[in-house]
């Protein structure tokens, strides 16, 4: 009997969300509990601190420059997709049933859409009908904008971002954007028959910002406790990390304005649990959550203003480190401190399945004992948000450091065991000399491998 998947990600959800504990109430009790039926990897990292490559190397299992799809387009397509399989065109092959709820975030050349054909296909494109007819902003109003200079090959532009500010939302619950996607989840797994095994790819919109939430999200967690780095930069900080996008949104945001963002970002990050325990709850009933490979990540985190930061797009951890659950129903659980990467999702989905593949990927099957006992790396990569290349960042971690390239600006060296919050730059303590050496040439070479245009000197 062929098992069945269930793949949920949601957007801007940080790994210490898992397990947290704020106002006395677990932030994610759902997630806790699918954690100790399966593998909960808390050193999991994206390969890019953005939605579109993060979500594009999901599905692909190749690192974002051997994609092409390196910055948030959805509009332009590369031509290097169009000889990359994903991994729905292995399922469909497959005979699974197909379905996708949530934003489409993956650009290949053809579209996902053309390459397989979903059994139920529902994405921003029917959401953003809905708030048509009922006059409700997509992605925030005017006032959760924010002005910023963006780095575009030599010059600074102006752009805007969704920025920190927290209102309410003001149509129904059920015209929550993620209420909507989930409600016709749920109505497609109760009239699902399950006679093919079904492949099943839901994407959380929270905690993604603008923060327009239900007066319920903002009750939920009144008080909540902000990390000690809140509004503090790194010493040794490069000196243009102040011009990158994620320091001006964070500009002028007192300790009060963070508390208020963390209120809402904790609601909707238990909102999503929410809405996860209600799929897991139906899969029960239709009686295929036993035969249902689950997996659970984000595409990225979030600042939340540690490091004087807001949203994503650079390399620290609450950017990168991402919460990542897998459970399949023969493989005992347990919490797995081994690096691992987004990488690693591909080929581990489709051996629990058992579907072969073309292995020419970086990535390995992370349910293996052996890979867990392996000392790992696992590579980031971001080149600027929108519009073209800009910034550039490029970052390796290991076990205990991790090194930050950056060909315009000082490098970083974090000792993470010692430092988890990354505010003092070793990079020129030369107590680690070997250690950066080491990852500086790990990383040098892995770019190479992955047509990287970067040369790290």
């Amino acid at each position: 009997m062929k098992k069945n998947l269930v793949f949920i990600t949601t957007d801007h959800q940080r790994a210490d969300t898992l397990g947290m504990i704020q106002n006395s109430k677990e932030v994610t009790p759902n997630l806790n509990k699918l954690a100790l039926e399966g593998f909960n990897f808390t050193r999991a990292y994206t390969t890019c601190p953005l939605c579109v490559p993060a979500r594009t190397a999901l599905a692909t299992g190749k690192f974002p420059t051997q994609t092409g799809v390196v910055i948030n387009d959805l509009t332009k397509v590369s031509e290097q997709t169009k000889k990359i399989k994903t991994i729905h065109e292995y399922l469909y092959e497959n005979d699974y049933n197909l379905s996708h709820f949530g934003m489409q975030h993956i650009v290949v050349s053809p579209s996902l859409e053309k390459r397989v054909k979903f059994k139920k296909f529902l994405t921003d494109n029917d959401y953003e009908q809905i708030c048509k007819k009922e006059n409700l902003p997509l992605f925030g109003d005017t006032q959760d904008r924010v002005k910023v200079k963006e780095l575009h090959g030599d010059i600074y532009e102006s752009r805007e971002y969704s920025g920190s500010r927290v209102s309410y939302f003001k149509g129904d619950e059920n015209l929550f954007r993620d209420r909507f996607y989930i409600d016709n989840a749920l109505n497609y797994l109760e009239d699902e028959t399950f006679e093919k095994p079904i492949a099943m790819f839901i994407n959380i919109w929270a905690p993604h910002p603008p923060f327009k939430v239900l007066k319920k999200i903002m009750e939920k967690f009144p008080n909540p406790k902000l990390p000690e780095n809140i509004n503090k930069i790194s010493q040794g900080e490069p000196l243009k990390r102040r011009m990158g996008i994620a320091a001006q949104l964070a500009e002028e945001n007192d300790e009060f304005h963070w508390k208020k963002v963390w209120q809402a970002y904790l609601g909707l990050t238990n909102y999503a649990d929410n809405l996860i325990g209600e799929i897991i709850k139906k899969l029960k009933e239709k009686n295929n959550y036993d035969n249902t490979v689950f997996v659970f990540t984000a595409d990225h985190g979030d600042h939340l203003g540690q490091h004087k930061m807001f949203q994503k797009m650079e390399m620290y951890e609450q950017s990168i480190n991402v919460p990542l659950i897998i459970k399949t129903p023969e493989i005992k659980s347990g919490k797995i401190d081994t690096i691992v990467s987004h990488l690693d999702i591909f080929p581990t989905i489709l051996q629990s399945l058992n579907i072969e593949y073309e292995n020419d990927l970086i990535g390995e099957n992370i349910l293996n004992d052996l890979v867990q006992r392996k000392e790992r790396l696992a590579w980031s990569q971001y080149s600027g948000n929108q519009v073209s290349v800009g910034d550039i960042r490029r970052s390796i971690v290991s076990k205990n450091f991790k090194y930050i390239y950056d060909p315009k600006d000082r490098e970083e060296l974090f000792y993470l065991t010692k430092d988890p919050l990354e505010m003092k730059n070793e990079e020129s303590n030369f107590k680690y000399k070997n250690e950066k050496l080491y990852l500086k040439k790990q990383l040098s070479l892995f770019l190479k491998k992955e047509s990287d245009w970067i040369n790290i000197i």
